[in-house]
């Protein structure tokens, strides 16, 4: 007979391309979000299995335990009990699902523990094949879905089409998948003699591994005129040009009009149950760096909320009947009078997912049907979150330092006040110099107020 009725395997995996994974040293830590999900450990019928890059500071641990789910010394005795963690042996810079795939001792473990119990479940960031071979391998489910169908419908060109076929609102462009660089040119030229005379275009490899804005060109159109040379016009482009050129025939490309004057950049979380069912499970402001996310505001301003609603239940609907299950974001630019336009389906955990589920855990409540999050006395609670990169001056800091600093200067959060600032993927610190935080409030004035007191705290030498 099972000892558990459920067992959670998680493994946060950012399957990117390999040279992002490689440039970007902190996302080897990005798989310690996943401890946002130990809240599940108060079920004492589940066990969970966290798996990471590197090992679990113990202080990170026990702060998650007593800071942010309040667990009892009764309770976290139980939860040690029934919690695993691993991390694989290989310390190369590639996704995490493949390293984990390529040890035979860590998966020798997972299956182990998916025999103590009647059901397990992979709890990942998003689809991998890698990820789809130890399902199989463990007789596993998973949470966010398979890679073939992320690959045909979480790429640019899959992503658009589906937006089209919602009627949501999207910039001028074809979901058409192109593969030359001749294409490209006539799709950017008819944009230019369009409706809207598009100056400026957006050239978007299609791939669903691209994300952070790696993947996408500027291109000037006016320049691309005189010259004919495409990426010889380009405003910006992130890749060197071979690198480009070789993706684009592989994967392909779409080309969208460059929306200017961009004063927002929201985004929609969505959900769809086993059964179909569509959830718009949030709304958030995105919090963007060179055009990359960096973080987040909870709730979007409210005057978009309602059409980022609408948009994500229409696009849950047509995910819901292609067959997809699990989570699924959708990022909107805001510019002028055009109201919210869809500029990205991501069929994956998103960015604010697991600041959503902290913030869910500290306050102690969900978040309504309204798309509002408040405290059990009815107070509604704003959140900004956001992250900092100074490995100068944060690689001095562990995280008992940092987190005992936050809690001297009392700016740590209070269950008590209901307002303070929680601290993620601690395991970065001084490796990478690299934290982030979310600061909570009944207002945004009072979060902002908490985050950049913070934020000068952990950073002062």
């Amino acid at each position: 007979m099972a000892n558990f009725d459920s067992t959670r395997i998680l493994i946060y995996a950012f399957s990117y391309a390999e040279r992002l994974l490689e440039e970007v040293s902190y996302l080897r830590y990005s798989a310690e979000r996943s401890l946002c999900f130990l809240s599940d450990l108060r079920d004492p019928a589940v066990q969970a299995v966290v798996v990471t890059s590197e090992p679990v500071d113990p202080y990170t641990l026990e702060y998650h335990f007593r800071e942010v789910f309040r667990f009892d010394d009764r309770m976290i005795e139980s939860v040690r009990e029934r919690l695993t963690l691993l991390a694989p042996e290989s310390h190369q810079p590639r996704a995490l699902d493949d390293l984990v795939l390529g040890d035979e001792r860590l998966v020798a473990a997972l299956r182990s523990a998916t025999r103590d119990s009647d059901r397990a479940t992979i709890v990942h960031f998003m689809a991998s094949d890698s990820l789809d071979r130890l399902a199989d391998t463990l007789g596993a489910d998973l949470e966010e879905g398979s890679q073939p169908f992320v690959t045909r419908w979480g790429s640019k060109a899959g992503g658009k089409e589906i937006l089209l076929r919602a009627g949501v609102a999207v910039p001028e462009g074809s979901a058409e998948e192109l593969h030359t660089e001749q294409s490209v040119v006539r799709e950017i030229q008819r944009l230019a003699t369009g409706p809207r005379r598009a100056r400026q275009t957006m050239v978007k490899l299609s791939s669903h591994s691209y994300a952070a804005s790696i993947g996408n060109v500027l291109i000037d159109g006016e320049k691309l005129d005189r010259t004919g040379d495409l990426l010889g016009s380009a405003e910006v482009i992130r890749m060197p040009a071979d690198d480009f050129r070789r993706e684009l025939a592989g994967g392909g490309a779409i080309v969208e009009e460059f929306v200017d004057g961009i004063t927002s950049s929201p985004s929609g979380l969505g959900h769809i149950d086993a059964d179909g069912t569509v959830t718009v499970v949030a709304t958030h402001d995105q919090v963007l760096s060179g055009g990359q996310y960096w973080g987040c505001r909870f709730p979007a301003e409210e005057r978009w909320r309602p059409a980022i609603g609408e948009a994500v239940a229409r696009t849950g609907a047509v995910l819901a009947e292609l067959g997809h299950r699990g989570t699924f974001g959708i990022d909107f630019v805001v510019a002028g009078e055009r109201g919210p336009l869809a500029v990205e389906i991501n069929l994956r955990k998103v960015g604010p997912s697991h600041v959503l589920r902290y913030a869910e855990a500290l306050v102690g409540e969900r978040v309504g049907a309204d798309g509002l999050l408040r405290r059990c006395d009815g107070r509604q609670v704003r959140y900004v979150h956001g992250r900092l990169h100074e490995p100068e001056v944060l690689g001095a800091l562990d995280p008992k330092t940092a987190v005992e600093r936050l809690r001297e200067e009392g700016l740590l959060y209070r269950h008590d006040k209901g307002e303070g600032v929680a601290l993620h993927v601690l395991g970065a610190l001084t490796t990478c110099g690299f934290v982030e935080l979310t600061a909570l409030a009944p207002t945004f004035e009072a979060a902002d107020a908490y985050f950049k007191a913070a934020e000068a705290s952990l950073l002062r030498e």
